[in-house]
Order: structure tokens, then C-alpha cells, then sequence
């Protein structure tokens, strides 16, 4: 599932979280969603820059939910992911024995696992994690160019904790 559909089904204190996440640790990547949200919203984006964080990050969220912002909603929830939860994707990816950086991040992915293995994975996560942070997690994952594995949508999409809910 592409990463925009989410804005629409996540909490607005959670799309808060997410992007300011970004403004906070990534400065380019925020001055890019600026940018980008600025004329959507009517405004410069100094002004933009003027709202209050929280009215500034409702209509941001509102506008990721759009497919054409696809490509700056997956960096900003990947942004998110790796800044706030490494321990997560580092768990998901000791548990397919994918080599990374110990946070998360690998440099190559290989073929779709086994089938029994991805459902292993998925069930250590949602062990330990809350469901819409692992589902959050496992589409931005297959949403990556090298990875892709329909074994791994298939799961996703029948597994009912993994459903993305009405914020």
C-alpha cells in the first residue's frame, strides 16, 4: 500500500509527530514540504512558516493523503521511521536475516523470503509493537524499488490488525 493513504487514517497527533520529526532533524526535507505544500495551501511559504506547528502540520497531513505527494510522503514517514523507531526496522530485519547498519537501513534487499518466514516477522513485530506502527512500517518497506514482494503485501492485506483505521 502506497505511504499516502495513511495521512488520511492516522491521527492528526501522529502526523504532527511525523513531520515534525522532519522539521526537527531534517531541515532540507521539511523545507522541501514546505515548498511543495505552500502553493497548495494558497500561501508563500514564509507564511506557511507563520501558522501555528499544529494547523500547519493538519493541512500538511491533509495534503500527503493526495497520490501525487507519494514521493514526499514515503521520505517523510521513512524519515520518521529511521529517526524514531531504528529498533523496529532493525527487528524486522534481523528477523528476515537481511544485513544493516544496526539501524534499520540495509544497502540491498534480496528476493521475497519464504512466506513462513515474512508471517514470523510479522508476528515478532506485532508482538512488540502497536499494529498501525508496524503496518505503517511493513507498506513503507514494500514500497522500497528493490522490494516489492506480493508474499509480503498478501500478508498485509489480510491480516486485520494491519488494516489502517479511521483516525
Amino acid at each position: 500500500m502506497p505511504t499516502h493513504f495513511f495521512w488520511a487514517q492516522i491521527s492528526p497527533p501522529r502526523a504532527h509527530e511525523i513531520l515534525l520529526s522532519a522539521q526537527e532533524t531534517n531541515k532540507k526535507l521539511y523545507r522541501t514540504a514546505v515548498e511543495v505544500m505552500a502553493p497548495n495551501i494558497g500561501l508563500r511559504p514564509h507564511r506557511v512558516l507563520e501558522m501555528p506547528k499544529v494547523e500547519r502540520h493538519a493541512a500538511f497531513a491533509q495534503m500527503l493523503a493526495r497520490p501525487q505527494l507519494e514521493v514526499l510522503s514515503f521520505n517523510l514517514i521513512s524519515h520518521w521511521l529511521i529517526e524514531n523507531h531504528s529498533d523496529l526496522l532493525a527487528l524486522w530485519l534481523d528477523t528476515l536475516k537481511i544485513p544493516h547498519d544496526g539501524r534499520g537501513c540495509a544497502n540491498s534487499f534480496p528476493p521475497c523470503p519464504d512466506e513462513a518466514v515474512l508471517r514470523d516477522g510479522v508476528k515478532t513485530l506485532l508482538e512488540k509493537y502497536e499494529p498501525e506502527l508496524v503496518s505503517m512500517y511493513l507498506n513503507a518497506f514494500n514500497e522500497i524499488d528493490e522490494v516489492h514482494w506480493p508474499k509480503l503485501q498478501e500478508i498485509l492485506s489480510k491480516e486485520p490488525r494491519l488494516q489502517p483505521a479511521a483516525a
